[in-house]
């Protein structure tokens, strides 16, 4: 298969994976809603969230790192997933222990209170088996399996609760639910390394050096997973203290929409960076052909997506959320023109990752983030959802010629991926590195 075959692939599979996870979570929060009551399902997403919570804050950058580099060729990846688990379970386990010591403090209900400790036993779950799964995800051949069993495992999950609360359970057998099949996903993936990785799933000895070097090359992973997180969030938080509750439900509503049409596209970034980091390790001529391939196609992708909130505004809030909404119409038309250089842009960040070029994703991401405050203190205070939705536009059209100037550069054949196979990246850096593959 052609590497744009393989990514389409690959991206059907995590698109079928998330359609199939969305409604399998809609038909568990229904189930146990349902049956438990408000109060005691808000205790259920209390303890949930607590789990999910650490699982996040122990990522440190392991979750996109250990993808990009288990799918160069020859990558160790036993090594890989001993120096990531370690340096995870460093930080989750002291964390999931404050947690547990904290919890009556957080909160006064009993049944919440063992709900969150034992959340804290599944976020420290969820962590460790994050690092199995980051390397599966990098194995083509590997991942409709791997998706089909996580998915599964959910499915489980739904069918489980469903008989506790039949049979009458609470809050904390349904965490203790979740918790046991994220510990079996953690006993499968042991079971199953060896076969999926062969002669790359020997684990050494840990050394120091290993650890430091693979904490250098996380770092920008993490401060980049940062830097995302607040262009989600700082749109509304500028809202909420500038403009009224109304221009922030017209934001909210348009936004929604913006989110929806992500949907593609972020299965095909997530099917692309297995395949690219592959096609970057191998250095043949075909490399730069394969990247132009896929902003290319990305590109039409992208304005495909983003057509609809321009031309379809008003019919769309109409339809949706009623004739209250229609005045968020200029805001979601923004939010469409937003779009088109964010997919963009968010595309040619996959493909400088694939390549080693996180330093330049996070550098430039900083300064979208700048570019986006700046524009939304001018605009917010005076056009309300509209200059949220502008400022959101702006910043991401700011960085798309010199993300594309970058991409074309690290892209070249024979260009060594930035602290990839550099000498300072340490022993895992020399293991990784081949006779002959030095730029």
């Amino acid at each position: 298969m052609t590497p744009l075959a393989r990514i389409l692939r690959l991206s059907a599979a995590y698109l079928g994976s998330n359609l199939a996870r969305a409604a399998i979570a809609f038909g568990l929060s229904l189930v146990i809603g349902r049956a438990l009551g408000a109060e005691r399902f808000g205790r259920w997403i209390l303890c949930t969230t607590w789990a999910s919570t650490l699982t996040v804050v122990a990522d440190l950058g392991f979750g996109v790192l250990l993808t990009r580099d288990g799918a160069r060729p020859g990558a160790p990846a036993g090594r890989l997933l001993l120096h990531a688990l370690l340096m995870r379970l460093a930080v989750v386990v002291p964390l999931g222990a404050m947690l547990l010591l904290a919890a009556p403090r957080l909160i006064a209900d009993p049944e919440a209170i063992a709900g969150v400790r034992l959340g804290a036993l599944l976020g420290i779950c969820g962590a460790a088996y994050g690092c199995f799964g980051a390397l599966f995800r990098a194995q083509p051949r590997w991942l409709p399996t791997v998706l089909a069993a996580e998915t599964a495992c959910l499915a489980a999950q739904l069918g489980g609760s469903w008989w506790l609360v039949r049979e009458g359970h609470g809050v904390v057998p349904l965490v203790a639910l979740a918790t046991l099949l994220q510990a079996v996903q953690i006993v499968v993936s042991v079971a199953v390394w060896r076969t999926v990785f062969g002669d790359r799933a020997a684990v050494a000895r840990p050394s120091l050096d290993d650890l430091r070097a693979l904490l250098r090359r996380a770092i920008p992973f993490a401060a980049s997973s940062i830097v995302a997180n607040l262009q989600t969030r700082v749109a509304p938080l500028m809202l909420g203290y500038w403009s009224t509750e109304i221009d922030l439900g017209w934001f909210g509503a348009a936004s929604r929409f913006g989110r929806a049409a992500r949907l593609a596209p972020q299965a095909l970034f997530a099917g692309a960076l297995p395949v690219l980091s592959q096609e970057h390790g191998r250095r043949d001529a075909d490399v730069r052909s394969t990247f132009r391939t896929f902003d290319r196609a990305l590109v039409a992708f992208s304005l495909a997506m983003a057509a609809p909130c321009i031309l379809l505004a008003v019919p769309l809030l109409r339809l949706v959320y009623g004739p209250s909404f229609m005045k968020a119409a200029p805001a979601l038309v923004w939010v469409g023109l937003g779009l088109a250089p964010a997919l963009v842009n968010s595309g040619r960040k996959v493909a400088l990752l694939a390549a080693g070029g996180e330093a330049v994703v996070l550098r430039w991401s900083a300064i979208a983030l700048t570019a986006q405050i700046v524009a939304g203190v001018v605009l917010i205070p005076a056009l309300g959802a509209v200059g949220a939705a502008v400022s959101l536009a702006a910043a991401e059209a700011a960085i798309v010629l010199p993300l594309w100037r970058n991409g074309a550069s690290i892209a070249r054949p024979g260009k060594c991926p930035v602290d990839f196979f550099e000498a300072r990246s340490g022993p895992v850096g020399a293991v990784l590195e081949r006779p002959g593959t030095r730029g």
